[in-house]
């Protein structure tokens, strides 16, 4: 309990810290003149407790995508995350028209990963195994209790004791004068945090806090879950939990790996794991899947960054914004060939990147409101001057990309292109969320 208080206050530290170099920042920019003013919102956390969470659980008929988050393929299925809901199942046979099957309602819910017919899903501190062999009626096999213990949103955490944070409320809020010469000071209301609109409109939609072999799907690069072979991974803010899956409906926790703070990300490719947190990426030498062993890091500054792999390269990026505390927005691309030391190639400015995804030399980056980009990357060393493609007039938050066939998450729902011809992908169907 001491650890998770000094990890809080940490976290809490963190954001709060954040604030203040934002509107610092924002005070440097400013004329004598300047009239700029910023909202504040003090949200407290609701609580809910263990036990009305987990018997929530229900399989139901479709509904409308509202806040879509993680996407993963498996065969002809696409599974959507509802960001801290649930999760909708398509029959993604027919691309030009996929078809909602059904909505797994499971509050505490970001991450997926399949393999055979079992789904595995987070619900906050648990693990959730399900049985997919009809994904018309979902059924729970298992739920192994409290062991994801590290959950946490916006530096609050979830436990027993406390009750799960299903949603915040907004109690009050404050204007504040970017300009103002003296440092802003947030009244201290206790048991909640003061946060800038944009962090609020994030903490009061539930924001959140590859692998294609041995019958698994495939998730884009924010997937905090992957299979591999027998075993699933599970990475939180600073340990990775290894379950053996030989029995697919009885996972078996057989070792925990600590990982240091700030950690987002895992993929997998072929005996490694990448994992990427908000200071950099690690390596871990996975030719014993049950026991990864760490190889090598590779440092930035403090950022979001997911990371992708192919061959001898490492594909990262890093962006600005209130929750990662970055002041880049770009693309770095790391030679890998001597995998125990990687070394930055070179990187390239970008205007807000968030996923990605590469296949063969086609990579793919979402650019948030600024769309997606398609790059050649054949030569790593002018990948900015090989733009082939562009668009501008979605939110693209992530990809996965596989077989020409693209699938991309935004803000207004789930796009699908052909990306047979890169330089004019196809647009093969749109799940519009509400």
């Amino acid at each position: 309990m001491k650890q998770q208080y000094k990890i809080w206050s940490n976290l809490v530290t963190a954001l709060v810290l954040g604030t203040i170099i934002s509107v610092a920042l924002t005070m440097l920019s400013c004329t004598d003149d300047c009239e700029s003013t910023e909202t504040y919102i003090y949200l407290e956390p609701i609580y809910t407790t263990a036990s009305e969470v987990r018997s929530s659980f229900a399989s139901l008929a479709p509904k409308a995508l509202e806040n879509p988050g993680k996407i993963y393929r498996k065969d002809h299925y696409l599974f959507v995350s509802e960001r801290g809901k649930g999760i909708h199942i398509f029959d993604n046979n027919d691309k030009t028209n996929p078809t909602a099957l059904s909505f797994i309602n499971i509050p505490g819910s970001f991450d997926v990963a399949v393999k055979g017919d079992i789904m595995y899903v987070d619900s906050f501190v648990d693990l959730v195994v399900l049985d997919i062999s009809n994904p018309r009626q979902v059924e729970q096999v298992v739920r192994i209790e409290n062991v994801l213990n590290n959950f946490e949103i916006m530096g609050f955490y979830s436990s027993e004791e406390t009750g799960f944070i299903t949603d915040f409320t907004e109690i009050e809020s404050i204007q504040v004068n970017d300009c103002a010469e003296n440092p802003v000071v947030f009244p201290n209301r206790g048991g909640g945090i003061w946060l800038s609109t944009d962090q609020a409109a994030r903490a009061l939609s539930s924001a959140e806090s590859n692998s294609g072999s041995s019958g698994s799907g495939l998730g884009g690069s924010f997937a905090r879950f992957a299979i591999h072979t027998n075993f699933l991974y599970v990475v939180d803010s600073w340990t990775m939990h290894v379950f053996d899956i030989d029995q697919l409906r009885s996972p078996n926790e057989v070792s925990l790996v600590e990982l240091g703070w700030g950690i987002e990300t895992i993929f997998p490719y072929h005996d490694k794991l990448f994992i990427g947190s908000n200071t950099g990426m690690q390596i871990f030498d996975n030719s014993d899947p049950r026991n990864p062993t760490f190889l090598s890091g590779f440092a930035h500054a403090m950022a979001c960054d997911p990371v992708v792999a192919q061959d001898d390269i490492a594909y990262i990026t890093l962006r600005t914004g209130n929750r990662c505390f970055g002041i880049d927005n770009q693309l770095d691309v790391v030679d890998i060939s001597t995998i125990e030391r990687p070394q930055l190639l070179k990187s390239y400015p970008m205007e807000h990147p968030h996923g990605l995804a590469i296949d063969s030399d086609i990579l793919f980056v979402c650019e948030g409101k600024y769309g997606l980009k398609v790059f050649d990357a054949g030569n790593n060393q002018t990948i900015d001057q090989n733009l082939i493609a562009h668009l501008k007039d979605i939110h693209a938050y992530d990809v996965i990309a596989i077989d020409s066939h693209l699938i991309l998450v935004g803000d207004d729902g789930i796009y699908q292109y052909d990306y047979a011809n890169p330089e004019a992908l196809k647009l093969l169907s749109v799940i519009n969320s509400k």
